[in-house]
């Protein structure tokens, strides 16, 4: 990938910062992070193992596979009825409780996976939650007269940094022959950003949904999404990761825990109105929005090791990608190699569940 140095050395540097808070203490930023734990219900059965030991998941209120096995119970009914929910803004906030021990899963984008793995945090690669297509780009005010990346030209431009979004939109510009130096970058989180799009702040965002298809319900027009950045080569993952640590005592859980997700892709596709129901009771969102925003790839756990997922060490490449637009910037001395990332990935659990015929 070709980076552009100054706009890749600000993603580096703002990368690097954020994560180094990341051993500076285990509490969630109360600005960041939901702050809410949702205790499992007494009544869910526990897991097959009768290994329940209170597991901890870190998640997002996003839109996919996850949201469903979490409406419907399907973790605690899998993990054992102590496992617990955190719910945090960002993928970056849920890296730093994953450093910090305060969790044990975590699911988050390919860019604070790249820069939790390059800086020491000792995690697992284990499920593909989905393949961003359409749930993330960029959200323009035409008011302000932006048609087009091109034109973001001294604009304010709010994006979360540190997430896949703050790396789509560093791609966006590239691809149009510009680098962050031609925009006013504002960072924030998705909260905040509908926040300012309302006070009218900001020109534009680069977030995901359900930010996005807010924003572009309240006078916003969508000139870009990951699914236009794939046909340059920019591919963005969403993975769900795990504490090694965690995984060595409790390998039973990290199966269960797999499992749940595989049966939330699998009620989509057998069942999508099942499965908007339950997202949208979890979620407290309307019908239509719920089925607007579902618009990525979830992969289910036949596809897991397919090509476009972990086969053909497809995901392995695209966190190197990521990883050597970092250390183009000179901030990364080393981005790591193929291996270190093929090694970060534990595919066992779904190589088991696929031989139960899961």
């Amino acid at each position: 990938m070709k980076g552009k140095l100054k706009a890749a050395a600000l993603l580096a540097t703002t990368l690097v910062l954020a994560f180094a808070l990341a051993g500076c203490g285990g509490s969630q930023s109360s600005s960041s992070a939901s702050a809410s734990s949702e205790a499992a219900s007494s009544s869910a059965s526990a897991s097959a193992s009768g290994d329940s030991v209170g597991a901890r998941i870190g998640t997002q209120d996003l839109l996919g596979g996850a949201a469903i096995t979490k409406g419907a119970g399907y973790f605690e009914e899998a993990m054992g009825a102590g496992t617990t929910i955190q719910r945090f803004d960002a993928g970056r906030d849920i890296n730093t409780a994953l450093a910090s021990g305060s969790v044990d899963f975590g699911m988050f984008g390919v860019v604070p996976t790249v820069v939790g793995l390059t800086s020491g945090t000792d995690m697992k690669v284990v499920y593909i939650e989905c393949l961003i297509r359409g749930t993330e780009g960029l959200v323009v005010r035409e008011s302000a007269g932006i048609k087009s990346v091109e034109d973001l030209k001294g604009k304010k431009v709010a994006v979360t940094v540190a997430s896949s979004g703050h790396y789509g939109l560093l791609c966006a510009l590239e691809d149009a022959g510009m680098t962050v130096d031609d925009i006013e970058m504002v960072d924030m989180d998705p909260k905040s950003t509908y926040a300012a799009w309302q006070r009218g702040d900001i020109d534009a965002a680069y977030t995901w949904n359900p930010t996005l298809i807010n924003i572009a319900h309240d006078g916003g027009t969508v000139i870009l999404t990951v699914a236009d950045l794939v046909k340059n080569g920019h591919q963005t993952i969403n993975f769900h990761v795990v504490s090694s640590k965690f995984a060595e005592e409790h390998p039973d859980q990290v199966k269960a825990y797999c499992e749940a997700l595989a049966k939330g892709v699998d009620l989509y596709n057998s069942d999508k109105d099942k499965a908007f129901d339950i997202v949208c009771d979890y979620l407290e969102i309307d019908r239509a929005d719920a089925e607007e925003q579902m618009s990525d790839k979830y992969v289910p756990l036949d596809e897991q090791l397919g090509d476009e997922a972990f086969g053909s060490d497809t995901a392995a490449n695209v966190m190197m990608q990521v990883a050597q637009f970092l250390k183009d910037a000179g901030q990364i001395q080393d981005a790591k190699d193929l291996q270190f990332y093929k090694d970060a990935i534990d595919t066992s659990y779904i190589e088991a569940l696929v031989e139960e015929g899961k």
